[in-house]
């Protein structure tokens, strides 16, 4: 270790500025997952993917009395560890070495609201800080390790509503991906991911609500079989006579391309419902049907001038 920063660390006992109250008054908490509960459950989780909780060290240099924070080497023991925690407002770089501007030293935890240029001084990972709500002290975490832990809960949270509601549990085996849950519904399958997390808080009829929906369009699209036939037979019709197609089956060519225009757009204003959900994927989506009657219906309107 450097010699300045064992000199800083000599100083320890002598920190004037209290770190507590420098991180919690810098700006207001208020920002998305400012709280964090560490359960057996998470912190097992944690575990398996090599996810660690820093102590938090920290100083006060003598000659500017500008407070620093360090990473400790100490490790938590898991009773430590288990708990309630709220989140800082700051997020944090370490500081591989020392700026020459002066601004941070080796070892730093540097603030990343200070817009430092960083010239390669400072990791590109982020840290973030939480004060465990029981004991006050406070622990480092790397950010990229947060969100996958808060949407390790949030999916532990996502299969306990599910479940609750009937539905049984299913995990992906995938061997080059990442695995997700997801359950079956009557119509669909659905993946137990933030977009359902979030369907759900706002509806928790949300998947009785999306197979009703299913089932509507299932049954538009079917309508749309016979329109297929029709507009098939005139275009059919038109490919053998072309301009010696007759006036009456011109005219019965465009109503019945009217009419399947009136049932594409019922078909499109329903599906605006879950435009854009890449939840859930239906069992019979019937996507041929509905390309064979989108085809034939461009193709008529085309021919048509319509």
């Amino acid at each position: 270790m450097k010699k300045h920063y064992q000199k800083y660390c000599m100083h320890f006992a002598y920190a004037i500025i209290s770190t507590s109250t420098f991180l919690f008054t810098t700006r207001a908490v208020g920002q998305e997952n400012n709280s964090l509960s560490i359960s057996g459950n998470v912190y097992k989780y944690m575990k398996d993917k090599d996810f660690k909780l820093w102590s938090l060290l920290h100083d006060t240099i003598i000659e500017t009395k500008r407070p620093v924070l360090f990473l400790s080497n100490e490790i938590p023991s898991d009773n430590q560890i288990i708990g309630s925690y709220s989140k800082t407002p700051n997020q944090y770089r370490y500081a591989r070495r020392d700026d020459r501007r002066g601004n941070y030293i080796e070892n730093e935890l540097v603030d990343t609201s200070n817009e430092y240029n960083n010239d390669g001084g400072l990791s590109e990972i982020v840290y973030s800080i939480y004060k465990n709500d029981s004991s006050g002290k406070l622990y480092v975490m790397k950010e990229e390790n947060l969100k996958s832990i808060m949407a390790f809960i949030q999916t532990q949270e996502l299969i306990k509503i599910v479940e609750k509601q009937g539905y049984k549990v299913y995990e992906t085996k995938e061997a080059y991906y990442e695995n997700y849950y997801y359950i079956k519904s009557k119509t669909c399958e659905v993946k137990l991911d933030n977009w359902t997390y979030n369907e759900l808080k706002n509806n928790p009829s949300y998947i009785t609500s999306l197979d009703n929906y299913q089932i509507k369009l299932k049954s538009l699209v079917q309508q749309t079989i016979p329109h297929s036939k029709t507009l098939d037979k005139y275009l059919g019709l038109y490919r053998i006579q072309k301009s010696k197609l007759s006036t009456g089956n011109i005219n019965a060519w465009k109503n019945a391309t009217s009419q399947a225009q009136k049932l594409n757009d019922q078909i499109s204003k329903l599906g605006e419902l879950y435009a854009g959900n890449p939840s859930f994927v239906p069992f019979d989506p019937m996507t041929n049907t509905r390309r064979q009657f989108t085809d034939s219906l461009g193709a008529s309107k085309g021919l048509l001038g319509i």
